[in-house]
């Protein structure tokens, strides 16, 4: 079965959540956004099909998204639906437990609908600047956050290395380390 990707366009209806991972690797931005099909009759506004949707956002995605986005903001978002599902204990003993999902969006892109605004933007790398009519940008100097990049070049250093060598356990071992985000790959 193929899960194609979807896009919606609504506005931002609650404050963004940044979760890390216990592992301090890339964490999750969570957010929830709301969208509906309008059409004007007379002097009033109706809105029909709303969707409230939950939509999460992994690395720097995500990362970005919470520096730069907040409630209210119309945004464009693209990705994957997709079910979560979870149990609640039971209410009382010897019950049975209560299964529950949602309907999730896993976003591959996130973008301010310049239907509404004219924004200005900043590259997540260094020397790519762009601030067009003074807009301000938000603070990037946050140490609040995991270093992607950085992981993710240690993961990779980690595993070109493991595959020159021939020993199996160091090469687990390099691989662990890289995904922790650690450097202490063996020699």
């Amino acid at each position: 079965m193929i899960n194609t990707p979807i896009t919606i366009a609504g506005r931002i209806v609650s404050d963004s959540i940044y979760l890390e991972r216990k592992d301090g690797a890339d964490g999750v931005l969570k957010i929830r956004v709301a969208t509906s099909r309008s059409y004007r009759q007379g002097d009033t506004w109706h809105n029909l099909d709303k969707l409230f949707i939950s939509v999460e956002a992994w690395g720097r995605l995500g990362i970005n998204a919470h520096r730069s986005l907040k409630p209210g903001v119309s945004v464009i978002v693209q990705g994957f639906l997709y079910t979560n599902e979870w149990e609640l204990p039971p209410a009382e003993e010897g019950g049975k437990a209560q299964k529950r999902q949602e309907i999730r969006m896993r976003a591959t892109s996130i973008g301010v609908d310049l239907n509404h605004y004219v924004v200005g933007f900043k590259e997540t790398r260094p020397n790519a600047y762009n601030n067009p009519g003074g807009i301000e940008l938000p603070d990037t100097t946050s140490g609040n956050y995991p270093d992607v990049e950085g992981m993710r070049e240690a993961k990779r250093q980690a595993e070109a290395q493991a595959e020159v060598r021939s020993d199996g356990e160091a090469q687990a071992e390099d691989r662990e380390l890289a995904y922790a985000g650690r450097e202490e790959a063996h020699e």
